[in-house]
């Protein structure tokens, strides 16, 4: 079955006992995994939770502590044990919090253009981000947040619809999450990862490798330089393989 950029409901594809579990980013949708999912649910199972439309119809908290606890429900209630976790983004964030809070036993970690550790300057940068989407008008504000996402060569439809849909998410919710991923120490909480850990880094994100390096020495890296943020949407393959890479 062929998913759409704009799913936006969960995604289990495939049927092997290895499986992939894949949470998207701030204000986005399970489609940014879609061509993963098309690519590699042959050999293993591809579950993309809804995380962000499940927290809504939850009670709207954007406490990251009860989004993991969601999330590692819908991958026990799928019957998957010791999946590798894979996390675009603010996905990201959430995918290594459950890692070095061991909350769940898993095969690996991929974070793919998070930016870990969260350097002081994003933060600061971040949290003026949340001040000016909560005074508005909000619409405007957020494409002019994520307007630097995209290179040039991405330019055109499949990044407008993009947008859009992270135009689209309710405010509170979108103003929440950022705050929650600043409250946070990450460069603290790395020290506690002992799972394998790759990192793949755009040429616009601001993925720390080195720092992240310096709490997770065995973590291995790369940067598709020519890339902007959306590397699974963009770069399909090459998040593919390294999907495939860590599997074996």
């Amino acid at each position: 079955m062929g998913y759409a950029h704009d799913t936006v409901q969960s995604i289990d594809a495939g049927d092997s006992p290895d499986a992939i579990v894949c949470l998207h980013g701030w204000c986005c949708r399970t489609g940014d995994f879609a061509d993963q999912v098309d690519s590699n649910s042959d050999r293993f199972r591809l579950l993309v939770p809804d995380w962000q439309r499940r927290l809504s119809r939850r009670d709207g908290s954007c406490s990251f502590e009860g989004i993991c606890r969601d999330i590692i429900g819908c991958i026990e209630a799928a019957g998957i044990s010791r999946p590798l976790l894979v996390g675009h983004s603010l996905g990201g964030f959430l995918a290594t919090q459950i890692v070095f809070e061991h909350q769940l036993p898993v095969r690996g970690l991929l974070v793919l253009d998070s930016a870990l550790p969260l350097p002081e300057a994003y933060r600061v940068q971040w949290s003026r981000a949340a001040d000016r989407l909560e005074q508005g008008p909000y619409v405007q504000a957020c494409t002019d947040f994520v307007e630097p996402f995209f290179v040039d060569a991405e330019r055109g439809p499949l990044e407008q619809s993009i947008v859009e849909g992270m135009v689209g998410q309710p405010p509170g919710t979108a103003i929440g999450l950022l705050r929650e991923i600043c409250r946070h120490e990450w460069d603290h909480e790395l020290d506690r990862i002992d799972t394998p850990v790759h990192m793949v880094a755009s040429g616009r994100g601001a993925l720390d490798m080195k720092a992240f390096h310096a709490h997770v020495p065995d973590a291995t890296s790369e940067r598709i330089e020519e890339s902007g943020h959306f590397i699974t949407v963009f770069h399909p393959d090459r998040v593919g393989q390294t999907m495939r890479r860590m599997m074996r």
